[in-house]
C-alpha cells in the first residue's frame, strides 16, 4: 500500500520518532522539551558576551603581567576563559538533565564542599596583591567563591522552600546566618566585592518569598548602613568603592581591563 513501509518479510517497520520531536523519548529529547530554552539561550548569549569582553581585556592584562623573562600571549586570558567555558557548559547541561531531587542533593553537597574550601582559603590560599582568594593545585588554581555562587543560590532556595512544609521554621534567620558565614569568610580574604554580590543574591531571593515591604525596607536600610560603615571604617571597602566610583587617570583603561579579567 502506498505511504506504508515494510521489511523484506512483510512485517511493517516501526518508524522512529523525529529527532528532538515531542514524541522523542530519549534523554536528550526529553531534556530539550523540558528545559527553559529561552533561559538557556540567554545564558549562552551571556557567556558569549563574557568571552568577547575577556578577549578585549586580555591584551592589556597580559602586557601588565609580562616581563623580560616571561611573556604572556595577548589572548592568554581569553583562551583560559574559553577552556573554562568548554568545561562548564557540559557540566551545566549535565546537571540540567538530572532529576530535580538528585540535582538538589548534588548542589547542596557541592555547596558544603566549596564552603569548606572557602574556609580554607585564609589558611592555604595563594596570596596575590595582599589578598588570599585562590587555592592552588600544582599548575592550576581556582577561586572557591566563584564555584560556590550557583550552589549557594540552590542552598538558599532550598532553605526558603522549607517554609511551605513547616510554617514554624525560622528560614529567614537561617538563610541570613548562612549568608553571614559566607560574607565573614570572604571578608577574611579580604574580598569586599564578592561579599556584596553574595549579600545581593540573598536579598534578591528573599524579596520574592512574600515578605512585607516593611521588612524588606528594614533590611535594605540595614544593608545601606552596613555598606556606609564599611566605606568609612574598613580600608579595603573604601578603596574598592573609590576605585569603582572615581577611577580615572592615564591607566584607567588598563585598570578597567584588568578588573574585567
Amino acid at each position: 500500500m502506498a505511504g506504508s513501509s515494510a521489511s523484506s518479510n512483510g512485517t511493517p517497520k516501526r518508524q522512529r520518532p523525529p529527532r528532538l520531536g515531542r514524541s522523542d523519548q530519549s534523554t536528550i529529547g526529553l531534556w530539550f522539551w523540558e528545559i527553559d530554552r529561552m533561559l538557556l539561550l540567554l545564558v549562552l548569549i551571556l557567556i558569549s558576551i563574557g568571552l568577547i569582553a575577556v578577549a578585549a581585556a586580555s591584551p592589556a592584562s597580559a602586557h601588565r603581567y609580562s616581563d623580560v623573562s616571561f611573556q604572556l600571549a595577548p589572548l592568554h586570558y581569553f583562551w583560559r576563559q574559553l577552556l573554562w567555558v568548554c568545561l562548564g557548559v557540559p557540566v551545566m547541561i549535565g546537571i540540567s538533565m538530572m532529576p530535580q531531587q538528585l540535582a538538589r542533593r548534588v548542589a547542596l553537597t557541592l555547596a558544603g564542599i566549596f564552603l569548606l574550601c572557602l574556609a580554607a582559603v585564609p589558611l592555604i590560599g595563594v596570596e596575590a596583591n595582599g589578598a588570599r582568594r585562590w587555592i592552588g593545585f600544582g599548575f592550576a588554581q581556582f577561586q572557591p567563591s566563584e564555584f560556590l555562587k550557583p550552589f549557594f543560590v540552590v542552598a538558599i532556595a532550598w532553605l526558603l522552600s522549607l517554609k511551605a512544609q513547616d510554617e514554624s521554621l525560622p528560614v529567614l534567620p537561617l538563610s541570613f546566618a548562612l549568608t553571614g558565614v559566607v560574607a565573614g569568610l570572604l571578608m577574611m580574604q579580604p574580598d569586599f566585592g564578592q561579599t556584596i554580590i553574595f549579600a545581593s543574591i540573598w536579598f534578591a531571593m528573599i524579596m520574592v518569598t512574600g515578605l512585607s515591604w516593611r521588612i524588606i525596607g528594614m533590611l535594605a536600610g540595614g544593608g545601606a548602613v552596613g555598606i556606609t560603615s564599611a566605606y568609612l571604617f574598613y580600608p579595603v571597602a573604601t578603596q574598592r568603592i573609590n576605585n569603582f566610583l572615581f577611577q580615572s587617570g592615564d591607566t584607567y583603561q588598563t585598570d578597567s581591563a584588568h578588573a574585567t579579567i
